[in-house]
């Protein structure tokens, strides 16, 4: 489980890391959009740490439940939707500006919260389930760059993978995905190649 999510961590940092470098070299539009992505990976990286100390020895029986649990909302509810996001309307070249990223940020706290306190949360989990790898899938077809269409379309796989079938809203039930490390492991593949089709989109 820690080899799991130290790779989410590293793939993350990786992730977040070339996007923001490249945010640096762009005009507004595509730069709010490459550094709303690195911000959601930066969300992914904070929640795999967690998950990392919790599970350390030196802070065995330390009562850490509440702050990972706010840390996996937060990968789960909006770091994953910011990156589907992030990775169609790349693929669309219609870029969103900063505080229209920031509304949809808000947006998905309030909407998170709103059906939490109506007791729809699971199926407000199993939503997000679909609607991310929906979303993506819809990004593939809107690549018009070849190579760029299997780098998504790979990404989009790998994000159904985990969320259908590991992920906390999974739809599907299968023997040979209930291991605990595959989640994190698929999320931390599924990370570079939608980082390196965002990056490839908005050159």
């Amino acid at each position: 489980m820690s080899l799991a999510y130290g790779a989410l961590l590293i793939s993350a940092l990786f992730a977040a890391l070339q996007l923001q470098r490249h945010a640096n070299t762009q005009p507004d539009g595509p730069k709010a959009t490459l550094q709303a992505t690195a911000l959601s990976a930066l969300f992914l990286a904070i929640w795999s740490l967690s998950e990392l100390i919790s599970r350390s020895d030196s802070i065995a029986g330390t009562d850490i439940a509440t702050l990972q649990r706010l840390l996996s909302n937060l990968a789960y509810f909006v770091a994953l939707p910011f990156f589907a996001t992030a990775l169609l309307i790349s693929a669309r070249h219609s870029h969103w500006e900063r505080p229209a990223w920031g509304r949809w940020l808000i947006g998905l706290f309030a909407l998170f919260e709103l059906l939490r306190r109506m007791q729809h949360g699971e199926l407000y989990t199993q939503i997000v389930a679909v609607a991310v790898p929906a979303a993506m899938l819809l990004a593939v077809w809107s690549q018009s760059r070849a190579q760029l269409r299997g780098t998504t379309l790979l990404a989009t796989a790998n994000m159904a993978i985990a969320l259908l079938l590991m992920g906390p809203g999974a739809l599907l039930t299968n023997p040979l995905f209930d291991h605990p490390f595959l989640y994190p492991l698929f999320l931390a593949a599924t990370l570079p190649l939608s980082a390196i089709a965002i990056k490839q989109s908005v050159r």
